[in-house]
């Protein structure tokens, strides 16, 4: 009798277990790094920066618009034709403006970042020459022609004991010169 219980159990899990097995279908997930809504003024062109991962943009912006942006596909894309494009990503932190000529060639590029996480030679610099103060918030300008940044600026707010200082960094001389603070 016992055996007969435990095989009857055993053939209702069987069936119950089998009876739940569901086919499913193949999901495709895309990452799609521009936001569907594209603003536009003439030959200004704006879009909104959807981010993989939190910094990936502020990281390398130059280097996140080659990887995900193609100049050419664009131009082909819109109806009009200028002879320079101005292209604009914009995320949470910042943006960046890439102007384009006519042929799709780069010719220069305008970043403008707030509260970013500093390239490590700038922690290091900022905390060697600031020990005991805080960083409430930075501010990141740079500029360059085609994908070369010539100037590259930070202002970073420092604060201690309700005292209030802010750092001027030249990017390119980091480690080279000495903090300019007021």
């Amino acid at each position: 009798m016992k055996h007969l219980i435990l095989s009857v159990l055993l053939l209702v899990a069987t069936a119950s277990v089998q009876s739940q097995v569901t086919q499913l279908e193949e999901a495709n997930v895309v990452y799609k790094p521009f936001d569907s809504k594209i603003s536009q003024d003439q030959n200004r062109y704006s879009f909104n920066i959807n981010e993989e991962y939190v910094g990936e943009f502020d990281k390398n912006p130059i280097g996140f618009m080659h990887s995900n942006f193609d100049i050419y596909s664009f131009m082909r894309e819109i109806e009009e034709e200028y002879d320079s494009y101005e292209i604009t990503f914009r995320s949470q932190k910042g943006k960046l403006m890439a102007n384009y000529d006519k042929e799709g060639e780069l010719l220069s590029t305008y970043q403008n970042f707030k509260d970013i996480l500093l390239p490590l030679d700038i922690r290091r610099e900022v905390y060697m020459k600031n020990k005991g103060w805080t960083m409430t918030s930075n501010k990141y300008v740079a500029f360059g022609t085609a994908s070369m940044l010539e100037k590259e600026l930070y202002k970073i707010k420092l604060e201690k004991d309700g005292q209030k200082r802010t750092l001027k960094l030249d990017g390119n001389n980091v480690g080279l010169t000495s903090v300019a603070s007021n």
